[in-house]
């Protein structure tokens, strides 16, 4: 019998040896798992943000070919409000022939004598219209 009861708490201290290795074990596995799920959600940020960064990019480009555009608008902004302007009040009533002659010969010298910027090819008639009124008329 005293092989038996030694027998016995043998197994009953490897029984509890085991349990504290499974316990320590599950504990890992459950580190190991919650690394993983935050790893998983660290990915998907990332590819979020990457996305985002790309779609920024992209957005950027555009915002840097408007301003250049802009800029250049803003150059021309005064010639072409004074031209469209002048058209209103002194060639308006006019026929589009008396009026090409008078924007080629008068307007056009009167601008380029004085240096006022206007917009290649300016139209005073897409200066103060757009193409959906141009299109009703």
């Amino acid at each position: 019998m005293a092989n038996a009861k030694h027998y016995t708490d043998l197994v009953a201290d490897l029984m509890a040896q085991l349990k504290v290795l499974t316990d320590a074990y599950d504990a890992a596995m459950s580190k190991k798992k919650n690394a993983e799920d935050t790893a998983a959600a660290c990915e998907r940020k990332l590819a979020l943000a990457t996305r985002l960064v790309n779609a920024l990019g992209a957005e950027g480009e555009r915002w840097a070919a408007s301003i250049i555009t802009t800029e250049n608008l803003i150059q021309v902004v005064l010639g072409d409000v004074l031209l469209a302007s002048a058209f209103v009040s002194y060639i308006g009533p006019f026929n589009m022939r008396y009026r090409n002659i008078i924007m080629k010969e008068k307007f056009a010298k009167f601008f380029k004598d004085n240096k006022i910027p206007v917009s290649e090819n300016s139209n005073p008639l897409t200066i103060l219209t757009n193409e959906a009124e141009m299109a009703q008329w």
